[in-house]
């Protein structure tokens, strides 16, 4: 877009992040969503145009947990379906 226009991007927002939640319930434990709530909590709660979740935050989350994964409750197999339910609202 123009000088003013919204350059900013995507961004997974509040609202976003609790279908994503809810699209994750059941699929994993309550232990396993509060890890991803805790993951992304700082990048929810920043103000003006950086509130949310961009690519570039949700990329480098993923990237911790692939590399620390003695450091949190989530196996291989829930990290692939964050990304599917984080990428349905991710893409531009």
């Amino acid at each position: 877009m123009g000088f003013f226009g919204n350059n900013t991007p995507k961004r997974v927002t509040v609202e976003e992040m609790r279908e994503i939640m809810q699209n994750l319930y059941g699929k994993l434990d309550a232990e396993e969503r509060a890890e991803v709530e805790k993951l992304f909590r700082a990048d929810l709660t920043e103000s003006g145009i950086e509130a949310g979740i961009s690519q570039a935050e949700f990329t480098t989350a993923i990237s911790w947990l692939r590399a620390n994964q003695k450091k949190h409750v989530l196996e291989e197999n829930d990290i692939v379906l964050i990304e599917k339910y984080f990428a349905e609202h991710l893409k531009d």
